[in-house]
């Protein structure tokens, strides 16, 4: 088997030896005052006096450490590439997930009630929507137009409506459950003792 070869010359042995350590935290150090040098002003002045800063500042800081460390552990360990494409899925898939907590929790749950949703045609209101999509009805391609429809609400009032109507359909509806259970898109919490 091969050994780890990693960026900057450096190899597998030298994550495990104080020098190594040392030459990997000075690599980071420099990539950091090269991408923010604001961030690494700050993380020097917390190295100088770690007791100095306050547990929120200290968060805080970390959380801002977080995204320029993942990007020097991509370029040392060679996975720049897994790194993206990882990236590039999550991104797809945010659309789920803002339209689930904004549109289907925050409206489509609370303003048409159970016996309401029950009333309505899924089937018709599904029919609708992919003529309004344009395409097949996925979960992803409804919380996509959603978005793209709540840019401009008002030009997309009606589209926004049978969106709201078969959201309300799919959470209230025991044919929009049995439909769309095995989902994300179409869920609320439930309360947990």
């Amino acid at each position: 088997m091969a050994e780890l070869a990693l960026a900057h010359g450096l190899s597998f042995l030298d994550l495990y030896e104080r020098d190594g350590l040392a030459r990997i935290d000075a690599l980071f150090c420099r990539h950091l005052e090269d991408a923010d040098p604001a961030l690494f002003a700050r993380f020097m002045a917390a190295r100088a006096d770690p007791e100095a800063l306050p547990q929120k500042d200290e968060s805080e800081l970390l959380i801002a450490l977080a995204a320029p460390l993942e990007d020097f552990l991509a370029d040392l360990f060679g996975i720049r590439a897994a790194l993206d494409r990882l990236a590039a899925e999550h991104n797809r898939l945010a659309p789920l997930y803002t339209v689930k907590r904004l549109f289907v929790q925050r409206q489509a749950a609370k303003k048409v009630k159970a016996d309401e949703a029950a009333a309505f045609d899924g089937d018709a209101l599904a029919t609708r929507l992919e003529s309004l999509i344009g395409g097949p009805l996925t979960e992803l391609s409804f919380a996509t137009a959603v978005q793209s429809w709540q840019a401009d609400a008002a030009a997309n009032a009606e589209a926004l409506e049978v969106a709201l109507h078969y959201a309300a359909w799919a959470l209230h509806s025991p044919e929009g459950r049995a439909k769309h259970g095995s989902g994300r898109l179409f869920q609320v919490p439930e309360k947990v003792d």
